[in-house]
């Protein structure tokens, strides 16, 4: 591992092979260079020796197949740490440098509330204006941090996309073409009843951001956002263009043969394509988090307060993280508030506010697949903050509370896709429902059979009685956590890869 100090950054970067043998083939893992000048002046420097943070990540790249991966932390409002794994692009034998240009997928959702909430700081707009006031919809009493939130009732693209034309892989859409789609979209419900993923609506919030500022949605972002805070490599990105540096995304088959991702080759216009950038430039994205930068503080404030649905119970999903804000996942780690969200491509970022750190971590492997980046971040977080870990907690002493010994078993029917659905709240059944065959199909392969459930303490979470297990796999640690209401249904389920 080179390890060079540059414009006050710190900068470790991956010289070494690790793992060779655990990796698929023709899948080869390679040390990383760094471009230019800074390649120039790492050359010069002696080898240092990988830290506890390199061990882990190369360990679980090799595990989890990761091609490539990238590393930032950011403390006290400064970028101190980047570190670049493996290879972005393996028909090349290109690797990740702090140069690579990642598709960041749903990151984009925070994104685009900040460029919201900056509108609304420059008078353009109001975060609870409804929608038709800007865009031509048929969707009375939907707002736009209703949009922002997942709480408008509109599904998702994918399923609105199929309602119109059919279908929406292997076909190229223009904006008019995806608006016309979402005009005659069935709602799944009405205005902040459910709180249910919709990337229909973070591309309404887009189109409605750029008529009422009067500028093209890129255009303003990167006027008012990206370039006064120093995020130079921000791109669409458009599956025509050339890109330097753009990082190629990897998926596995049925036979669990590593292969190209499609996902990002569909044109959908400027507003729908991935937003791409290097993990430098969405590091100093989280830094605008701080409240010292382009955004207000009152404008994190609002994007960090749960939603409220209209019965007064707080916006849920079941993913690694409980409460939804505005683009922002909102969670605790070991009894520190904590801000996250992932994208499908691989990427994720959590924030420990009152700890005044944050974590990126890129990767070019789908999500779905287990490459599990919010996970990996916050082990990389309780290595950089003990009191953060949970790799470390112990095993609880004692026998274990009445209302957790069903748990198991709710587990085990979760990872197999099958849950009791009689288990869960009305709403946690129908995420669970929803998503019952999506969330650990594709990693199982890699995670292999349960072989040890630990319980490790229990504590009471937003008013339920939540218990944290560390579920022990074959080649992986899930650790899950179950909030349960006073009758014992299960609530909230979150859960993390480490």
């Amino acid at each position: 591992m080179w390890l060079t100090k540059t414009g006050g950054l710190t900068l470790y970067v991956t010289a070494k092979k690790h793992g060779m043998h655990a990796l698929p083939r023709p899948v080869r893992q390679h040390g990383t260079r760094v471009a230019g000048l800074l390649a120039l002046v790492m050359s010069a420097l002696p080898m240092a020796h990988a830290d506890a943070v390199d061990d882990y990540l190369m360990r679980e790249r090799a595990v989890r197949q990761i091609p490539g991966m990238e590393l930032a932390v950011v403390r006290h409002g400064q970028i101190t740490r980047i570190s670049a794994y493996g290879t972005a692009n393996l028909e090349t034998d290109t690797p990740v440098t702090p140069d690579s240009v990642f598709p960041i997928a749903s990151l984009d959702k925070a994104v685009t509330a900040s460029g919201v909430l900056k509108a609304a700081e420059l008078g353009k707009l109001q975060v609870d204006d409804l929608i038709p006031k800007y865009v031509d919809v048929p969707f009375p009493g939907v707002t736009l941090a209703m949009l922002l939130s997942h709480t408008s009732g509109l599904p998702d693209m994918g399923v609105v996309l199929a309602q119109r034309y059919g279908s929406r892989t292997s076909q190229h859409y223009t904006t008019a073409e995806l608006l016309d789609a979402v005009r005659s979209a069935a709602l799944d419900a009405g205005p902040n009843v459910q709180c249910a993923y919709s990337d229909a609506g973070l591309f309404l919030a887009q189109l409605a951001t750029q008529q009422a500022v009067g500028q093209r949605w890129f255009e303003f972002m990167q006027e008012v956002l990206f370039h006064p805070s120093g995020m130079q490599h921000v791109v669409t990105f458009d599956p025509h263009a050339v890109i330097p540096n753009r990082v190629s995304g990897y998926t596995f088959d049925d036979a669990q043969h590593l292969i190209r991702d499609d996902r990002t080759d569909v044109q959908y216009g400027e507003l729908y394509n991935d937003i791409g950038m290097t993990i430098g430039d969405f590091a100093r994205w989280v830094i605008m988090l701080d409240g010292r930068g382009q955004l207000s503080p009152a404008s994190v404030t609002r994007m960090m307060t749960p939603t409220i649905l209209g019965d007064g119970t707080v916006a849920q999903a079941v993913f690694p993280f409980s409460d939804y804000g505005l683009g922002v996942g909102l969670d605790e780690l070991l009894g520190h508030p904590m801000w996250l969200h992932t994208g499908s491509s691989g990427v994720a970022w959590i924030k420990i506010p009152d700890l005044d750190v944050a974590v990126v971590v890129f990767t070019n492997l789908a999500h779905s697949k287990g490459s599990d980046p919010a996970g990996l971040a916050i082990a990389v977080a309780g290595l950089l903050e003990p009191q953060l870990s949970l790799r470390k907690l112990p095993t609880a002493r004692g026998p274990l509370p009445a209302a957790g010994r069903a748990l198991r078993k709710d587990y085990e029917l979760f990872y197999a896709g099958t849950p009791n659905l009689q288990r869960y709240t009305p709403h946690a059944r129908r995420l669970m429902w929803q998503n019952r065959r999506t969330f650990f199909s594709g990693r199982s392969p890699r995670l292999g059979a349960l072989k040890d459930w630990q319980f490790l303490r229990s504590t009471v979470i937003e008013g339920k009685d939540s218990y944290q297990y560390r579920a022990t796999h074959e080649h992986g640690e899930i650790y899950v956590r179950f909030s349960l209401t006073r009758d014992g249904l299960i609530e909230h389920l979150v859960w993390w890869h480490l």
